[in-house]
């Protein structure tokens, strides 16, 4: 009975998901109909040019996630699979809101049925967190440095912002120091496993975590470790590239669907545009933050100067494009992966 209800409940689950989605989508489609009459004398040719942007800028995060997996053993896998996963990933976590856990758990399964453990899943995917989170950083002095001069940013959410980046900085580097310590970080684990099943003694439904004194817990961590190493013979400047090319492509995507609208911006106001984004985004995570109405891209560029209405459709097309359309490409990403497992 097992074997026949299983298959049936995963696609209920599947189909779950999805109507999630298109609920959190369903909005954007009302957006979409306010702004019909624009859409309608949109320059359309430029529409393939915006997608093909959107591909190759996906390509480049694959390549950063294919970087990062490189030293750790494990069947590699090609750019496309590597996008799929990715976009899996993307949709999984707007279909089960965890604050990117949910996404990290698939990728780690997804990642699994090549052979790569669950702790080289993570740890890659904070690789790419780190390196995209450079170039992001970089974009939005820009944004912080206008809301500063505009009034809107107040010194104590500088004050803030600045001591969760050092203390974030501060945390990844004690981290790292630990990982590449043999004996730190065999300690380590050592005591957490001890906590943990001493606490499976008082609560019960807990499950009980392996002796990593075996021998083969320890040979799983050599050779994580000794991914590490081989982690630092890959060149630097390919991460870079790999997380600029993403971001900078990102940014092209927004410059090309104000052109989708005959609106071409200058590329001064395109990037002051994107930081604000990015700043903007991180202020609302702040007590005493920057409202939502203040996040939509439409109202950042109508500050800057853009004729509204174009404001409103292009940043319709951006979240479209950019956000939407990668989640629903993913769904049928996941489907086709787990399908060949």
């Amino acid at each position: 009975m097992k074997m026949v209800l299983s298959p049936w409940f995963k696609r209920g689950l599947t189909l779950l998901a999805l109507a999630v989605v298109i609920y959190l989508f369903w909005p954007l489609i009302g957006e979409i109909r306010q702004a019909a009459h624009l859409f309608l004398s949109a320059r359309w040719e430029w529409f393939p040019l915006i997608l093909l942007i959107q591909v190759i800028s996906y390509g480049l995060l694959a390549w950063l996630n294919q970087l990062a997996l490189l030293p750790f053993p494990g069947q590699p896998l090609g750019l496309g699979r590597m996008a799929a996963l990715l976009t899996s990933m993307a949709f999984i976590e707007v279909a089960i809101p965890s604050a990117g856990a949910s996404g990290v758990v698939l990728r780690a399964r997804l990642l699994g049925k090549h052979g790569y453990t669950p702790e080289v899943s993570t740890f890659t995917l904070a690789v790419e967190t780190f390196f995209l989170g450079v170039v992001w950083v970089g974009m939005a002095v820009l944004g912080i440095f206008y809301l500063l001069a505009d009034g809107i940013l107040k010194r104590g959410q500088l004050l803030s912002l600045a001591a969760l980046g050092v203390l974030a900085m501060w945390s990844g580097w004690q981290f790292w120091r630990w990982l590449n310590d043999p004996l730190r970080s065999r300690e380590g684990l050592l005591r957490l496993v001890h906590a943990w099943n001493e606490a499976r003694q008082r609560w019960r439904w807990l499950s009980p975590l392996p002796r990593w004194e075996d021998a083969p817990a320890l040979q799983r961590l050599e050779q994580f470790q000794a991914g590490l190493g081989r982690l630092r013979a890959v060149p630097l400047w390919k991460f870079f590239l790999a997380a600029f090319g993403r971001v900078a492509l990102d940014i092209a995507t927004l410059g090309a669907c104000f052109l989708f609208f005959g609106h071409p911006l200058p590329p001064g106001t395109l990037l002051i545009g994107y930081s604000l984004i990015l700043t903007t985004s991180a202020l609302a995570a702040l007590p005493g933050g920057l409202g939502m109405a203040d996040l939509s891209i439409p109202g950042l560029f109508l500050k800057l100067g853009v004729d509204g209405a174009v404001a409103l459709s292009a940043g319709l097309t951006y979240r479209l494009l950019a956000f939407w359309l990668v989640r629903f490409v993913g769904f049928f990403s996941w489907q086709l992966l787990e399908g060949k497992s």
